[in-house]
């Protein structure tokens, strides 16, 4: 309902013009009123009405006046009806200039004005629809552009004002992640809907005309300006503040959510050094997995490692997939996960980690002709990286994508004996630096040696020993490129019992000698 008030010098029109019109249904309810113009200032003032109906000839300040006065003031201005015994032009002539909606003579025709009112509710509500999404609009930019630096001191003072933060003594920038698989993959609410219970919560305890700041950072994660005024109920403390909203968010959508707090700011354009904190903070999402409100200020010492897993749980992971090893997997996937939480793992390297072992899975089964498209889990693991999980949450969707891949393996290698091929061949891959030979490696898979270099052969084009050679000398180059190894050190790396024998090796398949093709390395850097 719009808000509207009366006044009139005389009680009795007042009081039958309250009791005549039906309000409701024209889309207003009457919240006060008064008997002269100075009254009426004072009345809109406090109350704000949407719509004020008006006599002009009143004591102490008439109505033209009293329009007049309203008009010259900052802010949103209410509509006026004027209501006169006197249907003077010069009247309605100022009525117009200073915007009157409407000019009723009295006696009042009922059908009349109640077709205005209806009319001017249709109005005035799509302007304050229009006037919402202007502030909306206002405020998304504005945060915008704080969090990147981009609004000065004086800019931030004038949109204070315009957006109701004049009294604020502190802002902090809070990240809301929702945690969990977007609508269509595990039945989490839509963002759009996330976004509105985070006003509604925010407006229940603070206040229902609070003005809240939010902006979508990415999916499920949403951004958020913390004035100060915020926490008056809550002894000025962010912490008692986060953790009344972390408990009726979690109620309202129904999954876990986790917060990220920045530090207080003085000044609304500091704003950017809040939000910056609040992201880096997020790194220790993992870390601190227990935790679903995460201070800025409270883990800022703490040391997190940036690097990813050791190469020895990917080739492990790889194998046991390939022997489809379900309880070796599950093992493996524990231990992995126990990795990022014991040796502080940020985020950022928790999902590099998890991506480099999706991608080898993925090419272990392209490698196989398999299509991986086919996968149900596919799509997810692809943007796991875009979704707001915790630890949990991203264990059961990496040990479901790799339970779904080795499943699809195991199918490719029944449908091909191109994937006892490929098994022989990530096992010279792996391990190329020990003593293996066509019939060690045969008898490790209970094969015959002669079918499986013909397998080999046919399956790759190049006979199992030529193979052998080739990603032993190819990694040996590696080595010549990266490090100051002597020739006998690097053969041995590699798998070669024998200085001599690397050396011709190498000559046959690379037309020179390997302190050759140091030094020409070499020398093309110092060119460089």
């Amino acid at each position: 309902m719009h808000k509207v008030i009366l006044v009139d010098d005389e009680i009795y029109f007042r009081k039958g013009l309250k009791s005549l019109i039906d309000w409701n249904s024209c889309g207003f309810e009457v919240i006060g009123e008064a008997a002269n113009g100075e009254d009426a200032l004072a009345l809109i003032d406090g109350v704000c009405p949407d719509l004020v109906i008006t006599d002009i000839r009143m004591p102490v300040l008439d109505g033209l006046e009293l329009i007049k006065q309203v008009m010259k003031k900052d802010g949103k201005h209410p509509k006026f009806i004027i209501i006169s015994g006197h249907s003077d032009f010069k009247y309605a002539q100022q009525a117009v200039r200073y915007g009157v909606h409407d000019f009723i003579l009295k006696p009042i025709d009922q059908d009349e004005i109640e077709e205005t009112l209806t009319s001017l509710a249709a109005s005035i509500s799509e302007q304050k629809l229009l006037f919402e999404k202007n502030i909306e609009i206002k405020k998304a930019v504005l945060l915008e552009n704080l969090i990147h630096g981009k609004v000065n001191e004086q800019d931030t003072y004038d949109f204070s004002r315009e957006l109701s933060l004049g009294n604020v003594t502190e802002y902090y920038y809070m990240i809301l992640e929702v945690n969990g698989l977007p609508l269509n993959q595990s039945g989490t609410i839509p963002d759009n809907q996330v976004k509105d219970k985070i006003i509604t919560v925010i407006r229940e305890i603070c206040d229902p005309q609070v003005g809240v700041f939010i902006q979508e950072l990415e999916q499920g994660s949403y951004g958020l300006l913390i004035p100060s005024t915020y926490l008056h109920c809550f002894k000025m403390q962010i912490s008692h503040f986060s953790q009344w909203i972390h408990g009726l968010l979690l109620r309202s959508v129904k999954q876990d959510v986790t917060f990220y707090i920045g530090p207080a700011v003085s000044k609304l354009h500091l704003l950017k050094n809040s939000f910056e904190a609040a992201q880096k903070a997020r790194e220790y999402k993992y870390v601190h997995d227990d935790k679903s409100i995460i201070f800025s200020n409270e883990v800022s010492d703490q040391l997190i490692i940036y690097t990813e897993l050791e190469d020895s749980y990917y080739h492990l992971l790889i194998e046991q997939i390939e022997e489809s090893a379900t309880i070796g997997i599950m093992e493996t996937v524990d231990k992995i996960f126990l990795q990022f939480t014991s040796k502080n793992m940020a985020r950022v390297a928790v999902h590099a980690s998890i991506n480099r072992c999706v991608h080898s899975i993925l090419k272990l089964i392209k490698n196989m002709e398999g299509e991986v498209s086919q996968l149900n889990s596919f799509q997810t693991m692809l943007q796991l990286q875009n979704y707001q999980l915790t630890l949990s949450q991203l264990r059961k969707q990496f040990l479901e994508f790799v339970l779904e891949s080795m499943e699809n393996i195991k199918i490719l290698r029944k449908q091909t004996s191109d994937g006892e091929a490929h098994k022989i061949k990530q096992f010279v891959d792996t391990h190329y630096r020990e003593n293996i030979s066509l019939k060690t490696i045969a008898a490790k898979f209970y094969m015959n040696p002669v079918y499986l270099g013909q397998l080999f052969k046919k399956t790759y084009g190049i006979y199992f020993k030529d193979y052998l050679l080739q990603v032993r000398i190819h990694e040996a180059k590696k080595l010549l490129r990266q490090s100051d190894q002597k020739i006998y050190e690097i053969a041995e790396r590699v798998g070669f019992n024998n200085t001599d024998y690397f050396v011709t090796i190498f000559g046959k398949l690379e037309k020179i000698t390997p302190s050759e093709y140091r030094n020409k390395i070499l020398e093309n850097r110092k060119v460089r």
